[in-house]
């Protein structure tokens, strides 16, 4: 019998304790030793890194030494308090309620970390550099700042010092970044683009440990083969991460959008899903690109002002780039097309009752579906970047079925 491929995706997180279950002591799939404690003034995070949390910067003050962890945070969060920046704001909310979790429950998911490089500058009494985790570290640096304590079960600590397990460096360095990132909901789709090609590059043995540059970013954008003699193929990528061809593709094709829609991208925090009839069906359109961004942006700003998620973003957005070609007269014959006038149909529609076979069917197997199973489930979708397409697909079908249902109502009204 053949041996089942372990890719390196679930290595990295198919022990993952979600609970704190497992013992203190138990040591990580890739770690030199078992779990230990370091002062957060040993630690800094990695300035390489393909997703910057701090602002560039202040990225660059903490690494160069001119700030500590504390004042970078300081300055984060006066900017985020003055910035009309929604992503900023996002983040810095994003901290607050992960600290607050911390500071109740402990750190469940110790974070990762390496030696530094003999090539490295870093400040004084720095010795280690995040790989993994670099959020739950600035929720200690935050809990630290206000002055606020820990609970770890029936013990109170101080945040000044933070788990971690130290990891060898090397190419898997690189790889633990981006699946964590990958698995992140709210990482941008130019960070997530971008993040692949640092892996390439990195697979490739080129420019380790620095900045892509934009200009080959922008000529190599290739979806089969290699893009030079020097460059690993995607096939290595997409194996290293346990993801496929096709939704590899999606992600590195957010750099064929052009700057100034690349830019809004990142700004606002969109994700590869909801861009994604953008991406596919206004390549070389820049005009049409953010007149859909700037739509697309009004929509989740007045969710994010609601509470709720009114809207099918994915969905909506669909709609509108068909209608932007349609205006435009470059309507794609293979693209979508505008939504019709809904029309009575027959009482018994063949393709109705398919549709009602296939919803009962699903219904019928998620009734079966035991609470142990439903856990297990949960986790391995949170937890495995084999599964990342599955979740997406998910949020795709929930956003469609709310499309059909709110024209189901509209019809409803219409023939009352």
């Amino acid at each position: 019998m053949a041996k089942k491929k372990t890719s390196l995706s679930q290595t990295l997180f198919g022990q993952i304790d979600p609970y704190g279950i497992a013992s203190e002591e138990t040591t990580s799939p890739t770690s030199e030793g078992p779990q230990r404690t370091f002062p957060l003034e040993e630690i800094r995070p990695d300035s390489s890194q393909p997703r910057q949390l701090l602002p560039s910067g202040l990225s660059e003050a903490l690494a160069a030494g001119q700030l500590t962890p504390a004042e970078a945070l300081r300055a984060w969060l006066k900017q985020a308090e003055v910035s009309e920046n929604t992503a900023l704001q996002r983040s810095i909310r994003e901290l607050r309620r992960l600290a607050a979790s911390i500071a109740q429950h402990g750190l469940i998911n110790p974070i990762t970390v390496r030696q530094a490089r003999v090539e490295e500058t870093l400040p004084p009494g720095v010795a280690y550099v995040i790989v993994t985790g670099e959020r739950r570290y600035w929720s200690h640096v935050l809990l630290s700042l206000e002055g606020r304590t820990i609970r770890e079960g029936v013990e109170v600590v101080e945040p000044g010092q933070i788990k971690a397990f130290v990891v060898q460096a090397g190419i898997s360095v690189r790889a633990h970044q981006l699946i964590e990132n990958l698995m992140r909901e709210d990482i941008n789709a130019v960070e997530k683009a971008r993040g692949l090609w640092a892996l390439r590059y990195e697979l490739s043995g080129v420019n380790h440990g620095s900045p892509l540059n934009e200009t080959i970013e922008r000529t190599q954008v290739n979806h089969s083969s290699p893009s030079g003699p020097a460059l690993a193929p995607w096939s290595q990528v997409e194996a290293v991460l346990d993801i496929s061809k096709r939704y590899r593709i999606f992600v590195t094709s957010v750099l064929e959008l052009g700057t100034e829609a690349q830019n809004l991208v990142a700004e606002h925090g969109l994700s590869e899903r909801v861009i994604r009839p953008i991406t596919q069906k206004l390549k070389g359109r820049p005009d049409l690109q953010i007149k859909a961004l700037q739509q697309l942006i009004r929509w989740r700003e007045a969710q994010e002002e609601d509470g709720e998620a009114s809207q099918p973003l994915v969905a909506s957005t669909e709609a509108l780039v068909a209608e932007l070609l349609h205006q435009a007269g470059a309507q794609d014959k293979t693209g979508p097309t505008p939504m019709r006038k809904l029309l009575p149909v027959a009482r018994r529609s063949p393709g109705a009752e398919q549709f009602r076979s296939k919803v009962q069917s699903a219904l019928r197997f998620l009734s079966k579906l035991e609470e142990p199973d439903l856990i297990d489930l949960t986790q391995n979708l949170a937890t495995t970047t084999h599964y990342a397409e599955v979740v997406e697909d998910l949020r795709d079908l929930r956003e469609r079925i709310d499309a059909i249902l709110d024209a189901v109502m509209i019809y409803s009204n219409q023939s009352k």
